[in-house]
């Protein structure tokens, strides 16, 4: 056999032998580690969207039990029921806390409490305060004086 052909079947071997044993596992940690940050972000991630959901929901509770106690009438206040009541609203359970002070014969203070059932220490509350208009303003229909 001569020189040449020699040196030329131990170059073909080496360049068909691929990679080495070391090329891999560095490689395989490499992608391991990525891997794993990819997974801390994507469970941050979806953490924080179902932060953000529950909030959402908490808010929308909130003000729509603000917005029933702005359309109650005036003389209707002094009657309203107080008491706890747990709401359902689609997926969202939630437990309303209502107090009404008289803070004067023409002004109410509205104090309302949102409690999720999914997660009582979260809780939402909102001051409102209702003052009865002059019988002389258009805006007093049907509040009696």
């Amino acid at each position: 056999m001569t020189q040449p052909s020699r040196l030329r079947r131990v170059l073909s071997r080496r360049a068909r032998r691929g990679f080495s044993l070391i090329e891999v596992m560095v490689a395989m940690t490499i992608l391991s580690i990525v891997l794993l940050d990819l997974a801390k972000v994507t469970t941050a991630l979806a953490l924080r969207g179902r932060t953000a959901d529950l909030v959402a929901k908490r808010v929308a509770a909130l003000q729509l039990e603000a917005n029933k106690m702005g359309a109650v009438p005036y003389a209707s206040l002094a009657g309203w029921s107080t008491t706890d009541q747990t709401i359902t609203r689609g997926n969202f359970t939630y437990t309303r806390k209502l107090t009404i002070t008289a803070a004067s014969t023409t002004r109410y203070s509205i104090k309302i409490v949102v409690i999720p059932s999914a997660d009582p220490t979260k809780k939402d509350s909102v001051m409102l305060d209702r003052a009865l208009p002059p019988s002389s303003s258009p805006l007093c229909v049907g509040c009696g004086a």
